[in-house]
């Protein structure tokens, strides 16, 4: 089963969900984002990260980027490994 891994740098927290996870994981890290936090953004495709920041804009392009970045881990970009599924790549 795919878990919800939610990262924060500066104003910006993301969620990022993959293929396999629930509705109810997804609540969970949904319901750990700051109060009052709005959608921002989202990138990807099958992998999806969802960016959420202040509701006055004030999180920064830096701060963005970086929490999205820091959201991925080497198994998002090396099919085949820890965890991927090799047919995939």
């Amino acid at each position: 089963m795919s878990r919800a891994r939610s990262t924060s740098v500066g104003s910006v927290t993301t969620i990022k969900l993959t293929p396999g996870m629930t509705a109810s994981e997804l609540a969970e890290q949904a319901a750990r984002l700051p109060d009052g936090a709005v959608f921002v953004a989202g990138f990807g495709d099958v992998g999806v990260v969802l960016a959420f920041g202040p509701p006055d804009g004030s999180a920064t392009e830096r701060d963005l980027l970086a929490a999205v970045v820091g959201s991925l881990a080497p198994e998002d970009f090396a099919p085949g490994r820890a965890g991927s599924d090799p047919a995939d790549g």
